[in-house]
């Protein structure tokens, strides 16, 4: 892979990151002693309400001292009695129950009969997350580790774009000992959520193992099990084509790929954990299967800051001549998250 590729690899990366404008909706909580908070309202659990002013950062109030909501927008509702309904908001009802409104009926229901609510899923949605992780030693060794991630997340009703590139640089007293660099795209296509049909295009490089390039194109099935904004797990089998540049020798293979994708928040989505992982199976040509996993905890310092901790983990059964078979790194970072 020339520097051309490494260029556009990095080019469309940063387009990944490229922010939209989006409509913010006016949500109303009203309080029991009479206070008015207006603002986005993004869930309901644990007996609390979470909503994010235009003049502060998201917080929490207690659900017991909220006499009504008011929204135009729809949410997924669960309620203690084990009822989901996608409803929305319309004020208190005479007795002091809150309405809410479904597309055939209004109920009346206690605020404290609800267990959790989470926003319906935009038509139109995007993220992005950058992450900067290094370790610089100085002394009797000298060392310094460079590790770059970017992701993000496009979008349009039931077409979803999502890319990663992630680029590594370790420098042991002056001599580079690992230069990587790496470009995952996928394409999915909901065609009857939760299942949807993907195809995913891979790019890799390393020259200090002597592998010019390898890239893989394959086309599969997913499965979302989980798809709210607090957790997410999905997982999808495809099947496709690799091509290998390793020295000056050219290997083509058809492979196997396996892939899962799972987050959680916790403590008022201050708190994510994440594991990632991909398994690569060559089916014909050159012998090899491929782990690669990436599992690791983000803690929110502000809407836009996060610090971050990442163990990534690659192992291949038969890596090129030049290689080890395990590669693990642990890496303290900050990251940048837009939405």
């Amino acid at each position: 892979m020339n520097s051309h590729s490494s260029s556009f690899m990095l080019v469309l990366a940063a387009a990944l990151l490229v922010s939209a404008p989006s409509i913010v909706r006016a949500d109303l909580l009203v309080l029991k002693n009479g206070d008015r908070i207006t603002g986005k309202i993004s869930r309901i659990w644990d007996n609390e309400v979470t909503i994010e002013p235009d003049y502060s950062d998201k917080f929490q109030v207690d659900l017991p001292v909220v006499a009504y909501i008011e929204s135009d927008r729809e949410f997924e509702i669960d309620l203690q009695d084990g009822t989901s309904v996608v409803a929305r908001f319309a004020g208190s009802a005479a007795s002091g129950s809150q309405i809410i409104t479904t597309p055939i009926e209004s109920l009346e229901v206690s605020l404290d009969q609800f267990f959790e609510l989470e926003e319906v899923e935009d038509h139109f949605d995007w993220e992005s997350h950058v992450d900067l992780s290094s370790n610089l030693n100085k002394g009797n060794t000298d060392s310094n580790t460079i590790k770059l991630r970017a992701d993000g997340m496009l979008k349009i009703g039931d077409r979803r774009h999502i890319g990663e590139v992630t680029v590594f640089r370790e420098e042991l007293s002056g001599q580079v000992t690992q230069d990587q660099e790496r470009l995952n795209y996928a394409y999915n296509w909901l065609f009857s959520d939760p299942w949807y049909f993907t195809s995913n295009l891979s790019l890799e490089r390393d020259p200090i193992i002597e592998l010019d390039s390898r890239i893989i194109l394959s086309a599969g099935i997913g499965h979302d099990i989980w798809n709210t904004p607090r957790k997410g797990l999905s997982t999808q089998l495809g099947f496709g084509f690799q091509s290998e540049e390793i020295g000056s020798e050219s290997k083509n293979s058809t492979v196997m790929v396996w892939n899962l994708r799972f987050r959680r928040d916790f403590l008022g989505d201050d708190l994510g954990f994440f594991h990632n992982h991909t398994i690569t199976a060559n089916v014909s040509g050159r012998t090899n299967t491929s782990y690669r996993t990436s599992t690791g905890v983000n803690f929110e310092i502000t809407d836009l800051l996060y610090t971050s901790i990442a163990l990534d983990y690659d192992y291949e059964t038969r890596p090129v001549e030049t290689a080890f078979k395990e590669d693990i790194s642990l890496m303290f970072g900050l990251g940048l998250e837009f939405d």
